[in-house]
């Protein structure tokens, strides 16, 4: 998939202290393929220029569906949920979460 083929763009902006970052950058190699196994998605990592240790995990869809079933994924798929878990212990706080979906202009 394409980035800007993206109807639906999910925005996960996350702190991780210091000390996990090398942990966060391996989890994410290993969880990221995981999460776009579900089909029409794509998942980016961008650091905020001015704020080490500041992220923004970046989830793009193909569509609204291919959302939801990567969402259904994340709740429900053992692996995923596990995943989900590890990925809570390597941050500072609890992530922001944004979804924004494509609107015709």
């Amino acid at each position: 998939m394409k980035i800007e083929e993206a109807e639906v763009v999910l925005h996960l902006e996350i702190e991780v202290p210091e000390e996990n970052r090398s942990k966060f950058f391996d989890f994410c190699k290993r969880a990221f393929p995981v999460y776009e196994s579900t089909g029409g998605n794509k998942m980016k990592l961008y650091e905020v220029e001015s704020k080490s240790g500041h992220f923004n995990e970046v989830g793009y869809y193909r569509s609204l569906e291919d959302y939801k079933r990567s969402e259904y994924a994340i709740e429900h798929d053992p692996v995923q949920v596990s995943l989900i878990k590890e990925w809570l212990t390597l941050l500072e706080k609890p992530p922001k979460v944004t979804i924004y979906i494509k609107r015709p202009v």
